[in-house]
């Protein structure tokens, strides 16, 4: 590991106060978001056609199950411990979870930015600013939480954010040129 990465960790984890514990832990469950996404999905058929959205809806679907299979691989490959399960950083660190599987590159961070990038990407000028801004905001704060609650190294986000962008943009232009018509 750099040293600039454990720098950085120790710099960005667990810098609230104890009161925002439970925010941050909130913001990483993924199974807390279940209302955005339902709240994404009708705003989509509000401003696209049925089907486009239709499809564009099981395209993410389909590339955030892919991408966690890829992610999954990676870990296995790489074998990256976890903040929290390191010896040497666990007593300096703010630890408010933890689990076995490896850390190299998160998968929270890589999905959230490639449901934002994707949407930017696929709708477009449809779409807006304003929903952007925010998907892009809850896509920082998620990849955020995972550092706070120490199960991540910020490369590891910075890794999947960049990956998340990467394939989000290239399908969101695929999709639009087959949608441009």
């Amino acid at each position: 590991m750099n040293d600039w990465d454990k720098q950085l960790l120790l710099a960005l984890n667990g810098q609230w106060s104890e009161p925002w514990d439970a925010v941050w832990l909130w913001i990483t469950n993924q199974h807390h978001w279940w209302w955005f996404y339902l709240l994404l999905v009708i705003w989509l058929f509000y401003r696209l056609p049925w089907r486009k959205a239709l499809v564009l809806v099981v395209l993410t679907i389909v590339l955030i199950g892919f991408n966690d299979q890829f992610i999954n691989l990676v870990k296995h490959w790489t074998g990256r411990l976890r903040p929290c399960n390191e010896p040497e950083l666990r007593p300096l660190l703010h630890v408010l979870k933890c689990t076995t599987q490896k850390s190299f590159f998160s998968g929270h961070a890589a999905n959230s930015f490639l449901l934002a990038s994707l949407m930017q990407a696929a709708v477009g000028d449809k779409w807006g600013r304003w929903p952007s801004f925010v998907l892009f905001a809850w896509a920082t704060a998620l990849a955020y939480s995972r550092i706070y609650v120490g199960v991540h190294y910020p490369s590891d986000v910075l890794t999947g954010a960049l990956e998340g962008i990467l394939v989000g943009k290239v399908a969101g232009y695929l999709f639009r040129k087959k949608f441009s018509g």
